[in-house]
This record gives structure tokens, C-alpha cells and sequence, in this order.
């Protein structure tokens, strides 16, 4: 039955600890057991210690990285660790470069405007200082060098954007002229083979000269090597003139053709039509009579 209310906690009992009894002397262990027992232990862990080693050493030599815990950690940790260094560091806006360049040109022709607006003022006053010396610094001499150096580049440049501006072409000479450099027309299959092909040339020409007259052989050789000597960059330029007056020649014949192909198509209408018109007047007056 169950006791309620405040019950004291019983302590459990120890047990009682017997104390050895005296071994008599002449009975008990040898100390040969324990001497056994100590080299066995040692014999054991040495061993164990050579096995360890025997280990390290094969595994050193399948891997020599195996046992470099620290290059572990940090490959580990280079995952987490590398998006905070980026985030870290300075983050370039894309918009920005372009507005800096501009605004540094607008600067440059401030103080080009300025110099003029200068120089203007001073040549009024010239005749009051004509018998003064002038004095000009390095630096603004620098400046003045600066300036004029970049007035010339940008008349460079725009003068490669007014060439290059198609807007701006009065004929296709441009376009066929690129077509040696375009590699979809074949511009490296033709480049290579347009030397070969002057080769040939060249040797059918040596030949026939032979066949033709025995007494001019080295005359259609000195021939043959003016040929190979010339620049290849001339002749394929040559060529691609030959090229694009063939093109335009070619395209102002279809023009002509397709001229006069209209102009015969409009006349033979203006002939159907008279004709019709005279049938027509001949059917009254056949039914007036």
C-alpha cells in the first residue's frame, strides 16, 4: 500500500568492502607471471607501430596530399569563404566608365573653346605689346601639345566613322572589295590557291615560250621570276580590281538588258493596244456601211 504525504528518502546501504587477506608468504603469484605479461604488452605495441607506419608509408606514396588535413579544411571552406571576398571587393558600375570618358572630352573641349576665346581677346591687345617679350611656361607648352594631339585623333576617328558609315556610300565598290576578306565567300581558300594558280601560269607560259623558239629560254625565265618576284599583297589587290570592275561591268549590262526588255515589253503593249483600236474602228465603220 502506498504511503501519501512527506516521506523521507531511505539511503541505500553500501556494501561492505572485505579487506584482502594477507597472502602467506611462500603462496602466492611469482613475480615471473607479471615480467611475461609486461614484454608481451610490449612486443604487442610494438607491432602495432610498425603496422601504423607500414600504413603511412603506403598511403604516402598512393597520395602525397592524403594526410594534408589543412588543404582539406581550406578547399572545404573555399566554397563559403570565397562569395564574402567578393562581396568584399569593389564593385564596378557599368554605366559609370563611359560617363567619366565623356565628361572628360567635354573637359578637353571646354578648355579648347576657352584657349580660342583667349587668344581672340589677346590679338586685340597685340599692338599694345608688340615690343614686349612673352613668356610661355613648359607646362602650358604640354598642355598645348596635349590638345593638338587629341584634336588630331579625334579628326582620325572621325574620319574612319564618315568612312565606315554605309549610310553615307554612293556604291557598292566597298562591299566587293570586302569580299576577299569575308571567310564565308572563301577569302582563305582563295588566298591560298591564287599563288598557286600564277604558278601555274608562270610555268605554262615558260613552256610555250620553249616549244615556241629554242633561242629564247632565258629570256621567258627572267620572265617567270619577275612573275614569282612580285609582292603577293599587289596581285591579289590587282586581281580584286579586275574583280570588281568584272561585277560592275556585269551589273550594268543586266541594267541595259532589263532597260530594254522593259522598253520592248512597253512597246509591244502601245502595239496590242493600236492594233485593238483599229480593229475596233474598222468594226463601225463596217457596221455604219
Amino acid at each position: 500500500m502506498n504511503k501519501y504525504g512527506l516521506n523521507l528518502r531511505i539511503k541505500p546501504s553500501k556494501p561492505i568492502k572485505r579487506i584482502p587477506l594477507p597472502q602467506v608468504h611462500g603462496f602466492g603469484d611469482d613475480d615471473d607471471g607479471d615480467i611475461n605479461q609486461e614484454i608481451v604488452r610490449q612486443a604487442t605495441t610494438k607491432k602495432n607501430h610498425r603496422d601504423v607506419e607500414e600504413q603511412h608509408r603506403k598511403a604516402l606514396e598512393e597520395d602525397p596530399t592524403v594526410f594534408d588535413y589543412d588543404g582539406a579544411y581550406d578547399k572545404m571552406k573555399e566554397a563559403v569563404i570565397r562569395p564574402v571576398l567578393d562581396d568584399r571587393q569593389e564593385r564596378k558600375s557599368k554605366y559609370i566608365g563611359p560617363l567619366k570618358q565623356k565628361a572628360k572630352e567635354r573637359e578637353r573641349e571646354h578648355d579648347i573653346i576657352f584657349e580660342r576665346k583667349i587668344l581672340k581677346e589677346r590679338s586685340k591687345d597685340d599692338h599694345l605689346f608688340a615690343d614686349k617679350d612673352k613668356f610661355v611656361t613648359g607646362a602650358y607648352k604640354r598642355k598645348l601639345a596635349e590638345q593638338a594631339k587629341w584634336q588630331e585623333e579625334e579628326r582620325l576617328r572621325e574620319l574612319r566613322e564618315e568612312k565606315d558609315d554605309v549610310t553615307k556610300k554612293s556604291d557598292m565598290t566597298d562591299f566587293y572589295f570586302n569580299l576577299r576578306k569575308n571567310v564565308a565567300f572563301g577569302a582563305k581558300t582563295t588566298e591560298l590557291s591564287k599563288p598557286v594558280k600564277q604558278e601555274e601560269e608562270a610555268t605554262l607560259g615558260t613552256s610555250e615560250k620553249e616549244l615556241g623558239s629554242a633561242s629564247l629560254p632565258e629570256r621567258g625565265h627572267i620572265c617567270t621570276e619577275k612573275a614569282t618576284d612580285q609582292p603577293l599583297d599587289d596581285q591579289i589587290k590587282q586581281e580584286d580590281l579586275v574583280g570588281t570592275k568584272s561585277l560592275e561591268k556585269d551589273q550594268i549590262e543586266e541594267r541595259t538588258l532589263d532597260a530594254e526588255k522593259k522598253r520592248e515589253h512597253h512597246k509591244r503593249n502601245e502595239d496590242a493596244v493600236a492594233a485593238a483600236k483599229e480593229r475596233f474602228m474598222a468594226r463601225k465603220r463596217a457596221k455604219v456601211q
